[in-house]
């Protein structure tokens, strides 16, 4: 498969795993506790923070990066005005970074995050990256690198302006693009529900040879021969002629359906046939790479400027486009990621249609401007949306070691998810205050101390195993195997587990 190189590439392809995990500081909550996330701050800090809760739940990640135009403001700007994105190319890529062009720039940007993406997307998630012609090709590129050429599902066009712009000096453009990619094979979108308009156009009415639904006949002929799969055979129709074909379907499957009456004939009976499908066997109208029928970004200015009074963005995002790829990619439960999320479009459409269909969709949200609280969060209840508020704290580890100006409680759901893959609770049981929850069979406790007789005195829960993380351990190997208690200490054998994750 063919790859794309540029300067600084071999400093970001495996940057994301070197990216401290951090505190997701809890500022506050809006509208009730419904599992609903918005976090200010670094995005790839941000992303690599919510593994330990999200790694693989994620169903549908939308995200609109800056499409490197080279007029634009954005705070990792492909030019060197930036003093964020200079000091993290000196950190990354070195002195090498001094000779970067914007667009080696923005794929140093883009790569790492991708990969955390990948880590949080779900097995049977997908992801879709809005982009324009500027960096279209690399970004399929890199995509096809980390997502893999065989998940790539597709790259929609959508026509995000109606009007042809008179001061356009060659090509006025009307469109851009959506690329989509899979996590594995068993991702598959949601075709688009049949409207009326479609199945007027496209079904027949029932009739006495079809009364079952509304009904269209379906081609079974095939133009090549067994090469191409097909089974050669002979059909007689009604009337008595002879039709010999290629047939998508062998001879014993084409005479079941001929017996339950699925085969037509056509109106006088010797048409070569076709396979009869009844709408209540549709699984809805599959979706077109082609979205001209999809609102515009002056959609996107005028709902902003209906909340807002103000417009903010140039180009926003309008909500009839999220909720597109949200019909497609997720179910009533899904977790919804937009780790750009800019005027909170992605959360807006989410609330919308939960609304309409009764879902219980969750969204996370990431911005790292400023606008994060008074621009996104604030369209958020605007709309009527709950959430949780959060801002991007200090690492979990400094220098080898705990930083004390954590949480405790950040770093026991970090090692509770290390240690079982699920996300952390914070228990409500009649247990002592070490105790984290019980896994797999497996009472989980975290204690800053002694592993001692006096506190496995305060342990109440019943299991079949323990794993106690503690500072020490003033209890004998006799003792802890005939009991089955594993000690884990604090802080090295979680220094462990990170050390292993990165």
């Amino acid at each position: 498969m063919p790859t794309l190189n540029w300067i600084g590439k071999d400093k970001v392809v495996n940057y994301a795993a070197k990216v401290p995990v951090h505190a997701l500081n809890h500022v506050y909550n809006h509208g009730g506790d419904i599992g609903n996330k918005i976090i200010h701050g670094d995005n790839l800090t941000a992303l690599k923070s919510l593994l330990p809760l999200y790694e693989g739940r994620v169903k549908c990640i939308y995200i609109d990066p800056p499409y490197n135009t080279g007029n634009e403001g954005w705070v990792y700007n492909d030019n060197v005005n930036s003093p964020q994105i200079q000091k993290w190319l000196g950190q990354v890529v070195g002195k090498e970074g001094e000779d970067l062009t914007r667009h080696d720039k923005w794929l140093c940007m883009m790569y790492p995050r991708l990969k955390l993406l990948k880590q949080l997307l779900a097995d049977d998630g997908a992801i879709f990256i809005s982009i324009d012609d500027n960096e279209v090709a690399a970004l399929k590129f890199i995509c096809d690198e980390i997502f893999g050429s065989q998940n790539f599902i597709a790259q929609f066009a959508w026509k995000r302006k109606k009007e042809i712009s008179n001061d356009s000096r060659n090509v006025s453009t009307q469109g851009e693009y959506i690329l989509s990619y899979s996590k594995s094979f068993k991702t598959e979108l949601l075709s688009e529900s049949l409207s009326d308009e479609y199945i007027k156009k496209s079904y027949r009415p029932p009739t006495d040879e079809f009364p079952l639904d509304f009904w269209r006949p379906v081609p079974i002929t095939l133009s090549v021969g067994l090469n191409g799969g097909g089974y050669e055979y002979a059909v007689i129709a009604p009337n008595g002629t002879l039709h010999k074909k290629f047939w998508t379907h062998p001879k014993q499957s084409y005479e079941k359906l001929f017996a339950d009456n699925r085969i037509y004939f056509g109106k006088n009976g010797d048409a070569i046939p076709q396979r009869v499908i009844y709408l209540f066997e549709s699984k809805g109208k599959p979706v077109s790479n082609y979205w001209d029928n999809v609102t515009t970004n002056k959609d996107g200015k005028k709902e902003l400027l209906s909340i807002f009074g103000d417009n903010f963005f140039d180009t926003p995002k309008p909500v009839a486009l999220i909720s597109k790829i949200l019909k497609l990619a997720t179910d009533k439960n899904s977790i919804v990621l937009d780790a750009f999320a800019g005027s909170g479009t992605t959360a807006h459409a989410v609330i919308n249609l939960n609304a309409a269909d009764g879902g219980n969709r969750k969204f996370i949200l990431i911005e790292m401007e400023n606008y994060a609280e008074t621009i996104t969060a604030e369209r958020v209840r605007r709309v009527g949306g709950a959430f949780d508020y959060y801002e991007v704290g200090e690492p979990l580890f400094v220098d080898g070691d705990i930083n004390p100006n954590v949480d405790i409680e950040q770093i026991r759901a970090y090692v509770w998810a290390m240690e079982t893959a699920t996300p952390y609770e914070k228990p409500t049981c009649d247990d002592c205050a070490a105790f984290m929850g019980v896994y797999d069979n497996t009472a989980y406790y975290f204690h800053e101390g002694a592993l001692d007789y006096d506190f496995l005195a305060t342990m109440r829960t019943r299991a079949d195993f323990y794993i106690i993380f503690a500072e020490t351990c003033a209890v004998g190997e006799e003792f802890l195997h005939k009991h089955k208690i594993y000690f884990k200490k604090i802080p090295r054998d979680i220094i462990k587990i990170w050390a292993d994750e990165i």
